[in-house]
């Protein structure tokens, strides 16, 4: 066991450590030497998460169309001085909307009744409309066999011949040939509008006859209402925090996460200290983040952090030891040295040549 749980292990603590590890895997003791055959080193995970609650405000001059309710909305002087809170929870916007005080002004619109002539029929509450259309029937190209519409009569020779399947035909009101018209139009090729059966205008389809519609600058109310206001909004803008060195191998790394005893802190106050048994590495890492950004309000800092060394022995010259704390003691995660891997690896390339060699041999 290590001394105080909460104060970080000493190299000492980790060459304990390594020692009990290789005890219990041996089943006798283990010491791994004398000092200058342990190499000690310490990698210490750091999970810093910056999270800047930063600010903007507009000002300006608002236009409603009628009368509208700004009870609600806070009053202010002057913007550059109103306080507010940051959001009650981080990560969520808040807009905040403002009405300056004694800006508020009601006038009457122009139109002075909420009405304004309409512009489609220009207050006559009625379109021109045509006073006939083209035939129904014939569609305009066939009112006459004898005359096409014309009022001049063809000779009986040239005059087409009425089709026999057609709707039977009547006399022509220009030409007045039997027989030859259509029957629904008289050889005219166009009949009455039916949408103003003949009178030449229709009511607008815009005011509906009234001749006038709600005036679009007051939405029909009459009045318009101004003021000046003002609109403040806060966003998160998070930041991660990571240290430049080399981090260790991720099996180690793995474990630590879900075996560490990792030490926790969060800090709410741009003045507040960074935890005192922090590492001068993280330390370093985290004080140039701090400075404050342009329209900050709140910041909030996570830090999370863990001790971890890497031991290597001469006595133990295959394996390298990362040692963290754990819940209850010290853990220790044993992995292949470099030396092993490579070896592993020519060794692994040496059966592989002689496999493809055999290979060749037989094929």
């Amino acid at each position: 066991m290590y001394g105080t749980p909460s104060a970080p292990p000493t190299d000492e603590d980790v060459l304990r450590a390594v020692e009990r590890h290789l005890s219990g895997r041996s089943g006798g003791p283990v010491r791994l030497g004398s000092p200058d055959a342990v190499r000690i080193s310490w990698h210490s995970l750091l999970e810093c998460r910056i999270v800047r609650t930063t600010e903007t405000r507009v000002e300006s001059t608002r236009v409603h169309k009628g009368r509208t309710d700004l009870s609600k909305r806070a009053v202010y002087t002057d913007l550059t001085t109103y306080k507010t809170d940051p959001p009650p929870e981080p990560g969520r916007p808040r807009r905040i909307e403002l009405v300056q005080r004694d800006s508020v002004r009601e006038r009457a619109c122009e139109c002075g009744n909420g009405t304004w002539h309409c512009k489609r029929c220009e207050g006559r509450g009625d379109i021109p409309c045509d006073t006939t259309v083209v035939c129904a029937a014939c569609r305009g190209l066939d009112p006459c066999t004898s005359c096409e519409g014309t009022g001049r009569a063809r000779d009986r020779a040239s005059a087409r011949v009425q089709d026999t399947a057609s709707p039977e035909r009547v006399r022509c009101a220009k030409c007045r040939s039997p027989r030859a018209a259509c029957p629904a139009c008289a050889g005219r090729a166009r009949t009455e509008c039916p949408k103003c059966r003949g009178g030449g205008s229709v009511p607008c389809p815009q005011c509906k006859g009234s001749g006038t519609v709600p005036h679009d600058a007051c939405a029909g109310t009459g009045v318009i209402t101004t003021w000046t206001g003002a609109v403040i909004e806060q966003r998160d803008r998070p930041e991660e925090v990571t240290l430049p060195e080399r981090r260790p191998p991720v099996c180690a790394r793995r474990r630590a996460r879900s075996a560490g005893a990792w030490r926790e802190a969060v800090l709410t106050s741009s003045r507040a200290d960074l935890p005192a048994d922090l590492e001068d590495a993280h330390r370093a890492a985290i004080t140039p983040r701090l400075g404050r950004s342009p329209g900050e309000v709140a910041r909030r800092v996570t830090i999370r952090h863990l001790p971890l060394a890497r031991l290597s022995a001469d006595h133990e010259p295959d394996r390298v030891f990362y040692v963290f704390p754990g819940l209850t003691d010290l853990e220790v995660v044993a992995l292949p040295s470099r030396r092993q891997v490579l070896r592993a690896s020519a060794v692994g390339a040496a059966v592989l040549l002689v496999a493809l060699l055999v290979l060749a041999l037989v094929l």
